[in-house]
Formats: structure tokens, C-alpha cells, sequence
């Protein structure tokens, strides 16, 4: 049986509020009435990405604000919410600027795994992983609203719901023991290898690896390299912005897709099932993650937004739309002709995006098998 779900197409053709992006979005939350996922008196994370300095294509406040009050509606306390992805202090305040706070959300905004990103909770995982640290705020949840904003990624071509949780439900360095116990550094080094490979011979030391790391581990001088091992998060941040390739991780990229498809099992094995619902937003799609420190422009148009508590279902959605569209002039997408069974971010950055939904499909976390419900104006 096919999963439903919903569609808000972003074209408008009426000059009215009820037939904008952010009218229908409100008024679809109220058609599904959320009290079938979320329950009176819950606090409900809603787990979004919070921006990073540079980056200015995240998720707009507003729409953030329209779910939050469809969840204060039905009686919830809602709270907004990621896990540490640069020192956590650092994080709330460009969360602050992006517009991310309790003024302009209505609803607080706090770190997932505290303010020393620190607090988390040991889950099992699956075969390559082991086990992996969930962010307490996130594993005492008893329910949980999940806003994407879907974008590229140069490991993973495509990120969605899926690169969400994965990414951003499992602490960075565990209180008991430190990435290799359980971190997120897992999904790029669950191998012998414990740091990113360095060819000097490649290096310029140019200094955009010291740039991005965001525990300010490496420090590149005249025709020096250095990493402290004890702050490196095994992010591969370094690894990404390296224009040289003179940085790499030890796992194929297939073997990092299979990872997130792991670890997002792993997080939603902390909720009951039912308690979990999806909303991507497929707006200013551009090709590279918002960990980043910029913005590129987008590769495709706006799409719309998709709903429904199907991780697996929603992300393989997104991905047929993003194929469906045109790539933009102007865009690193530009004159780009979209091969049969594939997609823009797939050929932007040379690997198949599906992995990871056939992965998670494989775990059980869902159907690839949808069907759209159009929310007409």
C-alpha cells in the first residue's frame, strides 16, 4: 500500500492569503489534525537545521512559526532544536541571527545535546556503527516534528529528512566516550583509521580547512599542517572544502549513505511508533549542506513542501521533484541535461542520492512507495 502524502506546490496565482505557500501549510496542518502524532501537554522538538554564518538559504522563521502554533493549538509545548554542529554557545547565537529565537518562533530554542554538547543518551545501532549517543533532548522526547530543508551534499549528493536525523540527532562527542564510543565522527571513520588522510604534496595551505573546522582543531602556518586529535570532531567539515583534495576520510560514500541510514534507525528507535511526523521544505535548493559557510544559488526552482510521517516515503518524494525540475541558468546546475533514473544533485556531486532511501527502506524505516496528495489554492 502506497504512503500518503501531502504537497503544497509553491506556485501562487492568488492574491490572497489562504492560497499562499504559508496559508495552505497552515490549513493542511489542520486537515491531518497533528493529535493523531502528538498528544496534549507533550513538549515536541522540532528538529531543523539552525543555520551557520555565511549561510543564508536555510529554512525561513516563518514557516517555522505556522507549525509551531498549529502545535500550540492542540495543547503540545513545542521547543525548536538541533544538536551541536559548531561549539554549542557559538550555534545559538547564529541561530539568533538567522532569526531562530523565541521572539520570532514563539516557541524556545535550545541545543539538543546542552550548551557543551555533552548530554546524551547511548542507543544500539546497526552493523557498522555499533552503538551511537542520541542528544537527550531529542531521546527523552516522547514525540517529535522533523523540518527539513532539502538541499544537496557533496558526500551524499542529496539531503533530506534522512541526513536530518542522522547527522543532527547524534551528539558529536559523547560526556563518556568521546567520538569513537558513539559520535557522529562515526559515520565518516568506523574504520581502523581515527583522523582524515593528509597529502602534502596536494596542499597549498591555504587555510580554508582551519576556516570551517568548527572546534578550531587545525592549524595550517608556512608549509605546516597540524591537527589537535583531542578537539577534531571527525566531521570531515575539512575534508569537504578542501579545494586541493588534499584531505580524505578513510569510507566510500556509499558506505557513509549506508551510515545515515543506520544512524536515523537508531534515532527513531528512541520513539514509539506513530510519534514522528515529516515536513521538507524543497525551497532554495542548493547544492551544498547549511553546515556550510555560504549559500550557492539554487540548482533547481522552488517545489513546494511535502508532509507525511513516512521518512523513507517523503525523502524518495523529494528526490523524484527535484528530478522532475529544471536545472537554473546560473546555478551550478547550469546546461546540466538530467540522465534517465537520476537527478541534479546526483550529477552535481557524483553519487547516487538514492542510496540512502534504499538503505533505510532495507531497515524497515519505511516505503519508497507514495502517493501525493495536491493541496490546491
Amino acid at each position: 500500500m502506497a504512503t500518503k502524502l501531502y504537497f503544497i506546490d509553491s506556485r501562487v496565482e492568488k492574491f490572497d492569503y489562504q492560497y499562499s505557500v504559508l496559508g495552505r501549510l497552515e490549513k493542511t496542518l489542520e486537515k491531518i489534525d497533528l493529535r493523531r502524532y502528538f498528544s496534549e501537554g507533550e513538549l515536541v522538538p522540532l528538529k531543523m537545521h539552525l543555520g551557520n554564518p555565511g549561510a543564508h538559504h536555510t529554512l525561513r522563521p516563518n514557516f517555522v512559526r505556522v507549525v509551531v502554533d498549529q502545535l500550540k493549538k492542540i495543547g503540545t509545548k513545542p521547543f525548536v532544536t538541533d544538536s551541536a554542529r559548531v561549539k554549542a554557545y557559538e550555534y545559538l547565537e547564529v541561530a539568533n541571527q538567522t532569526g531562530y529565537n523565541p521572539l520570532s518562533l514563539g516557541a524556545p530554542v535550545i541545543i539538543a545535546d546542552g550548551i557543551f554538547g555533552l548530554d546524551s543518551v547511548k542507543v544500539k545501532a546497526g552493523e557498522l556503527l555499533k552503538e551511537l549517543y542520541i542528544p537527550s533532548a531529542i531521546y527523552d522526547a516522547p514525540s517529535m516534528m522533523v523540518l527539513t530543508h532539502v538541499k544537496g551534499h557533496i558526500d551524499s549528493s542529496y539531503a533530506g529528512a534522512i541526513k536530518n536525523l542522522a547527522m543532527g540527532c547524534v551528539t558529536a562527542v559523547p560526556r563518556e566516550c568521546g567520538w569513537k564510543g558513539g559520535g557522529r565522527g562515526k559515520m565518516h571513520f568506523h574504520t581502523q583509521q581515527e583522523l582524515m588522510t593528509w597529502d602534502e604534496s596536494l596542499c597549498t595551505f591555504c587555510g580554508i580547512c582551519a576556516n570551517n573546522c568548527p572546534q578550531d582543531a587545525i592549524v595550517v602556518e608556512a608549509k605546516s599542517f597540524k591537527v589537535d586529535e583531542s578537539l577534531c570532531w571527525r566531521c570531515g567539515r575539512c575534508v569537504r572544502v578542501c579545494p586541493e583534495k588534499a584531505l580524505s576520510v578513510p569510507i566510500s560514500m556509499e558506505t557513509f549513505q549506508i551510515s545515515l541510514a543506520e544512524a536515523t534507525k537508531a534515532v527513531l528507535s528512541t520513539f514509539k511508533p506513530g510519534k514522528v511526523f515529516y515536513i521538507n521544505f524543497l525551497m532554495d535548493i542548493q547544492p551544498e549542506c547549511d553546515c556550510m559557510a555560504m549559500s550557492d544559488t539554487p540548482v533547481v526552482q522552488d517545489q513546494g513542501i511535502l508532509l507525511g510521517d513516512d521518512i523513507v516515503a517523503i525523502d524518495k518524494a523529494s528526490l523524484d521533484l527535484i528530478a522532475k525540475a529544471q536545472p537554473l541558468p546560473q546555478s551550478k546546475a547550469e546546461g546540466m541535461k538530467v540522465e534517465e533514473g537520476s537527478d541534479v544533485l546526483s550529477m552535481i556531486h557524483k553519487k547516487n542520492a538514492k542510496i540512502q532511501i534504499e538503505a533505510a527502506e532495507k531497515m524497515g524505516l519505511g516505503s519508497t512507495k507514495y502517493e501525493l496528495e495536491q493541496v490546491h489554492q
